[in-house]
């Protein structure tokens, strides 16, 4: 038995994934077990009441996920960026 062909659109669509790099701002300093949260994401402290994860996402539901992780965590999201490459 063939396989069916494949719709125009499911051809046609790029399935090459680009990995985004973003810069994630929270309010306080994280501790080790905090940080253990996010495997993916670097950690920069170099502001004092802040906390920077940096990392490549490979989407949009990789990035929420990770604001989800933030948000049950009760931490305080400052700001989301991309960062230019």
């Amino acid at each position: 038995m063939k396989n069916p062909p494949l719709s125009r659109t499911m051809r046609d669509m790029n399935t090459e994934r680009t990995l985004t790099s973003y810069l994630i701002c929270l309010h306080g300093k994280l501790d080790l077990e905090l940080v253990s949260w996010f495997p993916e994401l670097s950690l920069t402290d170099e502001a004092d009441e802040e906390t920077w994860l940096v990392g490549e996402l490979p989407d949009q539901a990789a990035l929420l996920g990770i604001l989800f992780r933030i948000h049950n965590l009760n931490l305080q999201i400052l700001s989301v960026q991309i960062q230019e490459k």
